[in-house]
């Protein structure tokens, strides 16, 4: 998300076919394909562990605080209430229709280069930022349902957000392996929440309107088809971001005998991010949840199974960390406060 996000007076747009990219940049780490293979609809996703489409997101009420811990909120550093955008595809209970909001259309492939190291205390991530999984067309094409929304919001270089393309960063992280949960939970201060296993990272659940306003970045902007796109050429992961994501990305954390959700990727507080579904194999509700969006079963974990704190990501604010139960390392070029 971007520093402001201003309304735009559009209808909206049905879901929009998929463009054919155009040959990438050089240096952009991006992939020119002759025949890609498309990403999927919507509503062509299989339901499953890793693939589980969330068609309707719970967006908060204007008003919500996100100053301290709470369920169906976040703990931000920087406090404040958040207001709800004026979209077409969020109707009077704050349901957001996945399907009614325009994607970022068009395919790029990357080169995505992700390197998990561990030691005995420590996992590193070192990598390029890029995700191992087809990507909307960033530019945002002109002429394109997301195109309006994105162009009236200014970039800081850039003439408008619609400008902004994804590009590889230098991303080197290091958390606990074997993290412990703290009594109290710690606020997020920083844009970057946590490290994907299909490449990308995870952002904060917060973005800002033409008044400052702090806001859903679900509910305000388009997306692309797997729930991500770049701030400051950085592409990242919104929501319920697993529909992209590839069980064999899991390192042999998930039980192929067990409904639960794989391994998805890792907070920077280090406890494990996993999927929708929980022990039962049913979608997790912010009630089965603590005020940091995790809860503490059994998982496999490197491979054993141990009870343990992690986090899930599912359809209902925050979607993914609220606030940290361990204890978060600092992101460099991650940036602080919010989009």
């Amino acid at each position: 998300m971007y520093g402001v996000l201003r309304s735009v007076a559009m209808a909206a747009g049905a879901v929009s076919a998929l463009l054919a990219p155009s040959m990438a940049p050089a240096g952009s780490g991006a992939v020119a394909a002759v025949a890609p293979h498309p990403v999927r609809a919507a509503d062509d996703v299989p339901g499953g562990q890793d693939g589980t489409l969330i068609t309707r997101l719970r967006t908060p009420s204007t008003g919500t605080s996100i100053a301290s811990p709470a369920r169906d909120t976040l703990f931000a550093c920087k406090g404040g209430t958040l207001t709800r955008p004026d979209r077409p595809w969020i109707d009077a209970h704050g349901v957001i229709d996945v399907l009614k909001r325009p994607f970022v259309s068009g395919t790029m492939h990357w080169h995505k280069d992700l390197r998990v190291t561990t030691t005995a205390t420590t996992r590193r991530f070192q990598g390029n930022g890029l995700p191992g999984h087809p990507t909307g067309r960033f530019p945002v094409q002109k002429g394109t349902p997301a195109y309006p929304y994105y162009a009236q919001i200014p970039a800081h270089g850039y003439p408008s957000a619609a400008e902004i393309p994804i590009k590889p960063w230098d991303l080197d992280v290091t958390v606990p392996r074997d993290p412990s949960p703290q009594a109290q939970p710690t606020c997020i201060d920083q844009l970057t929440t946590g490290m994907a296993l299909a490449g990308g990272t995870f952002h904060l659940e917060v973005a800002t309107d033409a008044e400052d306003r702090p806001v859903d970045p679900n509910a305000a902007l388009p997306l692309d088809r797997c729930w991500g796109h770049p701030y400051d050429t950085q592409y990242h992961y919104h929501g319920p971001s697993q529909t992209c994501f590839d069980s064999k990305l899991s390192h042999g954390s998930a039980n192929p005998r067990s409904p639960h959700s794989p391994l998805v990727g890792y907070a920077i507080d280090g406890f494990g991010v996993f999927g929708p579904r929980g022990e039962d194999g049913k979608i997790v509700t912010n009630r089965d949840l603590d005020v940091c969006h995790g809860h503490t079963h059994a998982i496999m974990w490197d491979g054993k199974r141990v009870v343990m704190y992690h986090y899930h990501l599912n359809g209902e604010y925050p979607y993914s960390i609220g606030c940290f139960r361990g204890t978060p390392v600092t992101v460099p070029g991650s940036g602080h406060g919010w989009h």
